[in-house]
């Protein structure tokens, strides 16, 4: 009893300090996030007016301590207090043509029905007036991965994981199918853009964060997962090979400009 006390305690305490002092992050979100950052570091634009699609409890506001509009149906999780949150679905978003100077979602796509995923794409580019990001799973080697991590999250938990389900169960886009739900809804909002994208997270190193975050040891699993962000700056140089998602970076034009 006394064993199973101790352990009840470490556990506790540990999800105590990595909500406070880690905002809940781990190496894979934080691996999705550094890219959006660094696009919208690079261009100027840190103090700018931004939503953030899907952005649950937290989005992007571990790195940009300032007010972020996160637009979301669910927001359980830590808090935080810059987030300035609005209840909504992605596919009708509140907020009249070029609201915010930057909109960002990072893996929200694959947890939308395929039937919505283009209207969700085109309120994105209709609410921004600078640039836009979108950060997804893609292809069919990713979808493959998710479903044996599925298998093991059931097999382990004996229950269902609502990401995993969606992932599976929605499937994940291709990156042509992204890109032409760029292209669309730009034709569709007469907008000019410039449209780059590019690989994020050898799929191999996304299976061991993975499989160690799937784990029924809460101990190691705080101990070890929190660990790996000491390995950060080696991590976000694993965009190599086959990778589990795709970043969409859109950079809009003026009228009279093509890309």
């Amino acid at each position: 009893m006394l064993v199973l006390f101790m352990n009840s305690i470490v556990k506790m305490n540990l999800k105590k300090i990595s909500d406070k002092y880690l905002w809940g992050q781990h190496p894979e979100a934080a691996l999705r996030y550094s890219p959006v950052v660094k696009e919208i570091r690079n261009r100027g634009l840190s103090s700018s007016k931004i939503i953030e699609i899907g952005s649950g409890s937290l989005g992007i506001t571990p790195y940009f301590k300032k007010r972020i509009v996160g637009l979301d149906i669910d927001f359980s999780g830590p808090k935080s207090k810059y987030l300035h949150k609005i209840k909504s679905e992605a596919k009708k978003i509140p907020f009249s043509n070029n609201s915010y100077d930057v909109s960002i979602s990072v893996d929200v796509l694959e947890h939308i029905p395929p039937k919505n995923r283009m209207q969700s794409v085109s309120e994105q580019l209709r609410v921004t007036k600078k640039l836009s990001i979108i950060v997804v799973p893609c292809g069919q080697s990713s979808e493959a991965q998710d479903i044996l991590l599925r298998k093991k999250w059931n097999k382990i938990f004996k229950e269902k994981n609502q990401f995993f389900e969606e992932h599976v169960n929605f499937g994940l886009p291709t990156k042509e199918e992204v890109t032409n739900y760029i292209e669309d809804s730009l034709d569709k909002l007469d907008k000019k853009a410039k449209i780059t994208n590019y690989p994020n997270l050898n799929l191999l190193v996304r299976s061991f964060l993975m499989n160690t975050w799937i784990t029924n040891n809460k101990f190691f699993y705080y101990l070890y997962l929190k660990g790996y962000l000491v390995f950060l700056p080696i991590l976000k140089k694993c965009n190599f090979g086959k990778t589990y998602r795709q970043v969409f970076v859109i950079k809009f034009l003026p009228r009279n400009n093509t890309p």
